[in-house]
């Protein structure tokens, strides 16, 4: 049995998310294919399949269940159904005896509060249920009427239901206008959901702009990467990539926190100069990040053709060239 059929045997329909890398809506089709070990999970992220459902009985309006999993892969990311199993397991004996105390169910875990407020915000869209109260209060301080200093009394919430909504009530340009205004922590909090959205092109012009004062600024490495995961689903491909070109060429390209950053939201745009840009910066940042971050992007759809071509790359540093040697005798041990 699979979870699918789990929650169709129940009367349910549902939803499933992806919250890996981040947080974006899977086709059921293609979650069924996946359980079915059909297919390898699309995004993967430290060998799991990080995965949010939402699942409701249309028979009964305002009830609705969620379940956050880490599925194990192997080592071409497909599920390992053993721990799927168990968890499907637990959830038949909690049916068989729902008076009983029967712990957590394996492969459970439980989002840091951000990705709980978006993951929600994303929930209530689609069980086509209202913004919550926190979102009127965010939109009136997104519009600088309540003033930008005042951002104490926002909510999580209704700043992840404003980027879950960029395409209502004209939100997306309300938050273009908002960006440059913004004292640091309520933009690191925006800056933080946007990397689940696709930013129009305004908004990544405006997102441009913030990064490029940022750099101006002299912003921590930490600053610098927020920006570039709020941009790494930009409908404006031109820009994001363009965005990534001027930051690896920036002194804070060797950083751990902006490499980790790049790697995990912005692989879609790793690819040709671009990339070995990339793991030029990774090879100075030192030989366990290399190794951890390589081993990590390989894990990606297409991503492991193209490291081993920018491996070849002629023209690599000896930085670099040490950096692969290492790596590659690393590989060899542990076939061993």
């Amino acid at each position: 049995m699979s979870i699918s059929q789990f929650v169709a045997g129940t009367g349910a329909e549902m939803r499933v998310f992806d919250l890996g890398r981040r947080i974006s809506a899977i086709d059921v089709a293609e979650f069924e294919a996946f359980e079915n070990l059909a297919r390898p999970y699309h995004s993967p992220y430290l060998r799991h399949a990080w995965v949010g459902i939402l699942s409701w009985n249309p028979q009964e309006p305002g009830q609705h269940n969620i379940w956050f999993l880490k599925l194990p892969l192997d080592e071409q990311n497909i599920l390992q159904p053993g721990p799927r199993d168990a968890f499907l397991q637990h959830w038949l004996q909690v049916i068989a005896a729902p008076d009983k105390e029967h712990g957590e169910a394996p492969c459970s875990f439980k989002p840091d509060g951000n990705r709980m407020a978006y993951f929600h915000s994303q929930a209530l869209r689609e069980l086509n249920q209202p913004a919550t109260r926190f979102y009127t209060t965010a939109r009136a301080y997104l519009s600088g009427d309540t003033g930008w200093d005042n951002w104490q009394q926002l909510g999580l919430q209704g700043l992840a239901e404003v980027v879950a909504r960029l395409d209502q009530e004209n939100n997306s340009n309300l938050l273009a206008s908002a960006l440059p205004h913004m004292p640091e922590v309520p933009r690191n909090v925006i800056l933080g959901f946007l990397e689940n959205a696709c930013p129009d092109v305004a908004l990544t012009i405006a997102l441009s702009d913030g990064l490029a004062e940022a750099m101006r600024s002299n912003a921590d490495a930490a600053t610098l990467a927020a920006y570039c995961r709020a941009m790494s689903a930009s409908v404006s491909v031109d820009h994001r990539q363009q965005i990534l070109d001027v930051v690896l060429a920036h002194p804070h390209a060797s950083s751990l926190e902006l490499l980790s950053a790049i790697g995990s939201r912005c692989w879609n745009d790793l690819e040709g100069a671009r990339l070995n840009s990339y793991l030029e910066s990774l090879a100075k940042a030192g030989a366990e990040t290399f190794m951890a971050l390589v081993a990590d992007l390989m894990t990606l759809p297409g991503m492991r053709g193209r490291i081993l071509e920018a491996f070849r790359h002629p023209q690599r540093s000896e930085t670099l060239s040490t950096a692969i040697g290492a790596l590659m005798a690393g590989a060899r041990g542990g076939v061993q």
